[in-house]
């Protein structure tokens, strides 16, 4: 039988290649804790993780504080910085009582491997002599570990787990009466955020569950500048609200002018978290249609400042949570640099999707020559794929619809600029390099607040 393709040629192609987005709604929080070796974590609700608050109160408090916000996100990523070492209490117990814990590694090959230790209690009730034959079945395995017996400490035995080597990666689960004390780090924070980034990037925010520590959050702040997050923390340094301090730490960020860190000043961050329930809230808006200003939190106490302590906060950039009659907002809403929040993480979404229109366009081919040509319909291609990604922006609320000025005349949202084919290099054309478009938009902003002035009177 002869074949139709003698008569019907038919050849569809597939120009359905999908360019995958990074996310600007998702939040990280990171710190240290033994609970798995897996660098990230993905929880969808404070109960995820039971055993959280036992293994990191900082870490629970943070997770905690973002989905008690009405609205909130779906899920949140949690980080592991690397621990060195940690305190194991065992509390004591008859005779007989069974001790159990796992510790856990990684193979090679990235697969999670588990060692399970159990011992029975001394025959004597002696915890201490309990936790010295259970340092010694630790020992006994292949976990890149290695425990000894410390110190007796009223009535409980206490057991020293540290990793073999600093980058020894192990986590440790503990059964009933055993409880995890002092836990050490050494992993600078900019390390723990490369390696966290590594095997999963899939986030924007980034909340530092150990921000008492003015490197870290030194650290973090460097690390997200140089990697397209938003970093956002707080803190209860009393500086913050000095006129006379510099050395605070809203005047150090202030002076390096950080663009991707945003600091709220927080008299009980010891116990809550504004960082994570603010980026949680925001986080569920679109970027360009929100603002961190004026936005009302769920389990976070307000800080009843007063007015110059306030003011002096905003002044070094920094922002606040107070109370305004039966209701308590944030105020401020920048960054450490004194751009708007909004504004960055806007900023950051609208390169990326004009990266990805375009992107798409040159990889699915957009005329059935299977390329885009160097002609001014190729070009057009291109800034179209632009136009889509400010259009959208417009939607967003990040970008001002067009709007006329007293005069009726129209101001346009935006203006792309290109060059004309004929008009470009012989060199970028060999080269197959596309220069010169731009564009210029019209932020859309957002009302913080308002002045009315007004007159009264009998007669108009």
């Amino acid at each position: 039988m002869a074949n139709i393709d003698r008569i019907v040629n038919v050849q569809i192609s597939l120009n359905t290649t999908a360019v995958r987005e990074k996310s600007f709604s998702d939040l990280l929080i990171f710190g240290p804790h033994l609970m798995s070796p897996s660098r990230v974590q993905v929880v969808t609700g404070v109960d995820d993780l039971p055993d959280l608050w036992k293994y990191s109160p900082d870490i629970y408090i943070a997770v905690r504080d973002a989905f008690a916000q009405i609205p909130t996100l779906n899920r949140v990523f949690i980080g592991r910085r690397q621990v060195s070492s940690t305190e194991v209490i065992l509390r004591e117990a008859p005779a007989g009582t069974t001790y159990s814990l796992v510790i856990g590694t990684l193979s090679p090959d990235g697969y999670e491997v588990s060692y399970p230790v159990t011992v029975t209690a001394d025959p004597e009730g002696d915890p201490q002599d309990t936790a010295a034959a259970l340092a010694g079945a630790i020992n006994a395995t292949a976990a890149p570990v290695t425990a000894t017996a410390a110190f007796k400490y009223e009535n409980n035995g206490t057991l020293q787990i540290a990793g073999d080597s600093p980058g020894a990666v192990f986590s440790l689960k503990v059964g009933d009466r055993l409880s995890l004390g002092v836990q050490t780090w050494t992993e600078p924070a900019t390390d723990a955020l490369r390696a966290i980034s590594a095997e999963n990037s899939d986030w924007y925010g980034v909340v530092c569950a150990t921000r008492d520590s003015q490197a870290d959050i030194i650290g973090t702040a460097e690390w997200v500048e140089t990697n397209e997050k938003l970093f956002v923390v707080s803190s209860k340094d009393a500086g913050v609200l000095s006129s006379s301090s510099g050395t605070d730490i809203a005047s150090v960020l202030q002076q390096r002018q950080f663009f991707r860190t945003a600091l709220y000043f927080h008299q009980k961050a010891d116990a809550e978290c504004t960082e994570s329930a603010v980026s949680a809230n925001r986080f569920t808006f679109y970027p360009g249609a929100e603002t961190w200003a004026n936005v009302r939190l769920a389990g976070i106490t307000y800080d009843n400042l007063k007015e110059g302590e306030a003011i002096t906060a905003h002044r070094k950039n920094a922002n606040t949570f107070e109370p305004f009659r039966n209701f308590a907002i944030t105020q401020n809403g920048r960054v450490a640099a004194g751009e708007w929040i909004d504004v960055i993480r806007f900023r950051d979404w609208l390169a990326e999707q004009i990266k990805v229109n375009v992107m798409s366009v040159l990889v699915n081919l957009k005329n059935n020559k299977g390329k885009v040509p160097y002609t001014d319909g190729g070009i057009a291609i291109v800034t179209t794929a632009v136009r889509q990604a400010l259009d959208l922006g417009v939607t967003r609320g990040g970008i001002a619809p067009e709007e006329v000025d007293d005069e009726m005349r129209v101001i346009p949202s935006y203006v792309i600029t290109a060059p004309r084919a004929a008009n470009v290099s012989s060199n970028d054309k060999a080269n197959r390099v596309l220069n010169d478009i731009g564009f210029t938009a019209r932020l859309a902003g957002a009302i913080h607040a308002v002045t009315i002035k007004g007159n009264l009177t009998y007669a108009m």
